[in-house]
């Protein structure tokens, strides 16, 4: 609807509410995966012969699920709050931006199973930890890939689709989308070169600091 209350006859009478629609299916996927996380972790079996500390011992013995249910937490929290950002500017669609969006999703609804998946190696058989970091690194790099593609075709291709967002605005999106895929795939590398954990952590610190650096920068941008 204009501004002087007429209906705008190019746009349909729903298209706003589809937006919406959109996004709202979007947000209960995030939602659902993120909630999956905690089917993991298992109440201790309980009898009256259990003690305390033989129950603490097999609490201190979860130490691995909670370690990967914390970082997909805060990986999906991550996902969700630069989704819910583009979706504050989109005010129109097509079939590519729904098409996209979905291709988003995909690997969102995979995080309850890497996660576990890389929980369970750590708990269970460390020769098999490289196996299940390498699909979370994948997992990864298609979420954050195909948000940089959904960003693409909604804000840079489609102009019309959506409000402009302004340079510095756009910096921190291809830092926080297009840096992570490139990361994430350097880690993946790494696994292929080595499995000294010591080596890739210094190469997580490497970029975070990087990671650190950019933001600064972007920071000064005006």
């Amino acid at each position: 609807m204009s501004e002087n209350g007429a209906i705008d006859p190019h746009k349909h009478p729903k298209q706003d509410f589809q937006v919406e629609r959109l996004a709202f299916f979007s947000d209960a996927v995030f939602a659902i995966a993120i909630t999956l996380l905690i089917i993991e972790f298992k109440v201790p079996p309980i009898t009256k012969e259990s003690t305390l500390d033989s129950v603490l011992e097999q609490l201190n013995e979860l130490r691995p699920e909670l370690f990967s249910l914390l970082i997909s937490f805060y990986l999906i929290a991550f996902y969700w709050r630069l989704h819910h950002y583009l979706f504050k500017h989109i005010h129109n669609y097509n079939d590519g931006i729904v098409i996209a969006n979905f291709f988003l999703l995909l690997p969102i609804i995979f995080f309850p199973f890497t996660s576990a998946f890389v929980a369970t190696s750590l708990e269970h058989n460390p020769a098999i930890v490289v196996l299940s970091v390498r699909l979370f690194l994948i997992n990864n790099i298609t979420a954050s890939l195909f948000m940089y593609v959904l960003y693409h075709i909604a804000i840079v291709r489609h102009k019309d689709f959506s409000f402009e967002l302004v340079k510095k605005e756009k910096a921190k999106f291809l830092l926080e989308t297009l840096f992570m895929t490139i990361a994430f795939v350097t880690f993946l590398a790494v696994t292929f070169i080595t499995t000294n954990y010591d080596k890739i952590t210094y190469a997580l610190v490497a970029f975070a600091l990087l990671k650190a650096l950019l933001e600064k920068r972007i920071k000064m941008m005006k």
